[in-house]
């Protein structure tokens, strides 16, 4: 069996349900597979000695910048399923009604360029935002208190508040702009693994879009065979949460996993323009593992 470690970009959550459909059925298995899958990494893209890592796209970046030899693989949904949060009663609808409002922030410089930009673009200005800086573990007892708005993906969070009974606004950044449909959550691989192992990355891949076929086909029921691994929150969520996901996790092709280029090349040149990134590489991403 080959050995592969993953470490994903937060704890297991509906994102996910494709790795542990893949683990819970056998598919890795059955492609001469062990895979260990951990949660511990909340946006921070550490290793860990990991083959492969999870994360957003901007965040994989700054890690090439930094040196990590990575290149992305696969991306886990065709649109970025990320926006921001409020409660119904705040009225932000629109980046640029979170002029005078709390909204959370994380350290990295590159959250704020996007933000800004995303007010620009809606006609507002950054700098009247009140920024909170939290890296937010309850979206439930956070909104209306500690901040008004939260950067959130839409699967889990919104899930979360309509579970808790809130009524929210929410409006996705790819929406705003095709500038914030970027790949995220991505999948990377270490540079050692594709040049070592690229069969077993390919057979890894494989059994992924097997599995997300399925997820997609079947999201309630899926996600309930793997709930185990799950957070320990109502089946209703995990239910809406799937089901959400489920028109986005494929491409025009019925498979899972393609980047698209412009998805990535837009935000990376971006990126590189307002100076959140050194300059392009070569080998930022690639679709060449995945089933054709």
């Amino acid at each position: 069996m080959e050995e592969i470690k993953v470490v994903l970009d937060w704890f297991a959550n509906t994102n996910h349900t494709g790795f542990l459909l893949a683990q819970k059925r056998g598919y890795f298995a059955e492609a001469g597979l062990e895979v260990e899958l951990y949660g511990d990494v909340h946006g921070a893209m550490q290793l860990h000695g990991a083959d492969i890592v999870l994360g957003p796209q901007i965040s994989m970046l700054q890690k090439m910048q930094q040196g990590l030899g990575l290149t992305a693989v696969a991306t886990l949904t065709q649109k970025c399923d990320s926006g921001i949060v409020s409660l119904k009663e705040s009225g932000i609808t629109s980046p640029k009604m979170l002029e005078g409002k709390r909204l959370t922030h994380w350290e990295p410089a590159w959250f704020h360029g996007v933000m800004r930009e995303a007010l620009r673009i809606d006609g507002g200005d950054y700098d009247k935002v009140q920024l909170v800086p939290m890296d937010v573990a309850d979206i439930v007892s956070t909104l209306g208190r500690v901040a008004d708005a939260t950067w959130v993906y839409e699967n889990w969070e919104n899930q979360e508040l309509l579970e808790a009974g809130r009524e929210i606004n929410y409006f996705a950044l790819a929406d705003i702009d095709p500038l914030f449909d970027f790949c995220a959550p991505s999948v990377a691989a270490t540079h050692t693994f594709i040049r070592q192992r690229p069969e077993v990355l390919r057979a890894f891949l494989a059994a992924l879009d097997r599995a997300y076929i399925e997820v997609a086909a079947d999201p309630a029921g899926t996600v309930l065979e793997v709930k185990d691994l799950l957070p320990d929150v109502p089946e209703a969520l995990l239910v809406r949460s799937q089901k959400h996901l489920a028109g986005i996790l494929l491409d025009e092709r019925g498979h899972w996993g393609t980047m698209r280029p412009e998805r990535w090349e837009r935000m990376a040149d971006w990126m590189v323009a307002n100076g959140f990134y050194d300059h392009r590489r070569d080998d930022e991403y690639t679709n060449d593992f995945l089933p054709r």
